[in-house]
This record gives C-alpha cells, sequence and structure tokens, in this order.
C-alpha cells in the first residue's frame, strides 16, 4: 500500500514538473512614442522655471487640447404647444406630437398645466 502511495505522489510531482517553462518569454514592453507625458506620467504638468523668465510655464503634451467631459448646450427652450380636446370624453386629451392620435388621460390636472406626453415624452399644455 505504501509503495502505491509513493508511486502516486512521484506520478503526481513529475506531472507537475514538466508542465513548468524552464524559460520564460520575456515581457515587450511597448515602443515609446514622442508624449512626454506617456513616457513619464507624473512629470507630464510639471510646472518649470526658465532662469531668464521668472514666470513658470507648464508643459503641455497636446497644444491644442478637447475637453473630455464639456456639456452639451442644452436644446432651446420651445413654447409647448396645447394638446388637442376630445369631444364626448372629458379629461382625455390627444397630443400634438403623436401622429396616432392616442388618448391621455389629464383629469384632475388644472388648464394650463404642463404635462408630458407618454408616447413621444415631448411637453404640452393641458386645453383650457
Amino acid at each position: 500500500m505504501k509503495q502505491i502511495t509513493l508511486l502516486g505522489s512521484v506520478l503526481v510531482a513529475a506531472v507537475a514538473l514538466s508542465a513548468c517553462d524552464p524559460k520564460p518569454k520575456p515581457r515587450q514592453k511597448p515602443a515609446p512614442g514622442n508624449d512626454p507625458a506617456a513616457q513619464n506620467p507624473q512629470t507630464a504638468n510639471v510646472p518649470t522655471i526658465d532662469p531668464g523668465n521668472p514666470e513658470p510655464t507648464t508643459k503641455t503634451s497636446d497644444p491644442d487640447p478637447i475637453p473630455k467631459n464639456k456639456i452639451p448646450e442644452p436644446p432651446g427652450q420651445r413654447n409647448p404647444e396645447y394638446a388637442i380636446k376630445v369631444e364626448g370624453k372629458a379629461g382625455y386629451v390627444k397630443s400634438p406630437y403623436d401622429a396616432q392620435g392616442r388618448l391621455i388621460d389629464v383629469r384632475g390636472l388644472p388648464p394650463g398645466t404642463e404635462a408630458e406626453c407618454p408616447y413621444t415624452h415631448r411637453t404640452f399644455l393641458v386645453p383650457p
């Protein structure tokens, strides 16, 4: 029984050692570019002082930086249109923006209130 256990341990060790790569492949480093910030990010925007000019200047890698987190301008505010009353159904209107003419329940909303069309997600006014 001891011989089987010893033989099994030797076999497992042999398989484990044969799976090891004796010469690992060296990692390839990326080629350095012309960007000083990519080469050393700690000194990318460090102010430098020129002995002839007492004002510190900042080195930048891009002469025309584009802001990455620019917030877009909001769309122009337009006056919302009045909804279309439905004859014979009090409290129901049709959105002026919905081409299919589906009904919208505006019961309980006073006239002139802004409401959102559930189909087009545009704002309209409740008619008087």
